[in-house]
């Protein structure tokens, strides 16, 4: 197989990247991903630097077997704490969704806002990829760790959603009227962040992640020469009960068949 006809490597913490996968599969339905969740282990979000490196790791081991032409970790915690590491050991690009959001950040006119897990917000990883490409920009960022869950959950159109929302984002400065979704569950709650601020634009990790894979395949890597849909194979480190009902609510299509791995 040609290095343009090779898929894809996503790689997130649980089934959240799956939006990921989603705006992949919008903007290049051609190209055929393979998608890792390391559902027995999520959330990453509460975990130290060194543990998130290793599982970043060991999960580009798992991508690897299938000869990736491109990683992409599609978990912005992830992206804070195991780029780097995991960009020196696979043997392809690897690219995070923190640089995408913060390039887009960065152009904004204003304060702008990130929402995010508590080791993403932490790790100060945004902060210093929008500071790079604007040293004078004003940043407020936000743990909001309970939307994780909500997202899981599927209480998408809640007033208990719209309540736990409101109490986070009313710690943002309300003259800030850009915010990064620094998290690939927060996509699908984009009801209720709408409802509790309105006329707020919100600048989507993984949408923006799936235009950088774009643009790398328009240089070097090349796009896959089949015009059919490409293929979509899911591997999970564990299975539960609700499995295909919140996968499907991430990805936006069915989720026909999982492979468990091992990490």
């Amino acid at each position: 197989m040609s290095r343009q006809d090779q898929p894809i490597g996503v790689f997130d913490s649980g089934i959240g990247g799956l939006t990921v996968v989603r705006a992949l599969r919008k903007l290049l339905p051609e190209e055929s991903i393979v998608y890792l969740g390391d559902t027995a282990r999520v959330p990453y979000g509460n975990k130290s630097h060194a543990t998130i490196q290793r599982y970043a790791l060991q999960a580009g081991t798992i991508l690897g077997r299938y000869r990736p032409k491109l990683m992409v970790i599609a978990c912005n915690t992830a992206s804070a704490h195991g780029l780097g590491a995991l960009q020196a050991a696979a043997p392809c690009p690897v690219i995070g969704v923190i640089e995408p959001g913060a390039e887009a950040a960065s152009r904004v006119k204003g304060p702008v806002g990130v929402i995010g897990t508590l080791a993403t917000v932490q790790s100060g990883a945004y902060e210093d990829a929008i500071r790079r490409r604007n040293p004078q920009a004003l940043i407020h960022s936000l743990p909001c760790p309970l939307l994780v869950g909500f997202a899981e959950e599927g209480w998408l159109d809640d007033p208990i959603t719209d309540a736990v929302c409101r109490r986070y984002l009313n710690q943002i400065p309300f003259e800030v009227r850009t915010i990064v979704l620094g998290c690939t569950h927060y996509p699908t709650l984009l009801n209720s962040l709408n409802r509790t601020r309105p006329d707020t634009t919100w600048l989507d990790s993984g949408e923006l992640a799936a235009k950088a894979v774009e643009d790398l395949l328009r240089g070097s890597l090349g796009f896959r020469t089949a015009s059919a849909r490409g293929d979509l194979k899911i591997l999970l480190t564990d299975a539960g009960t609700r499995l295909q009902e919140v996968g499907e609510r991430f990805l936006g299509e069915p989720l026909d068949s999982v492979e468990l791995v091992e990490l």
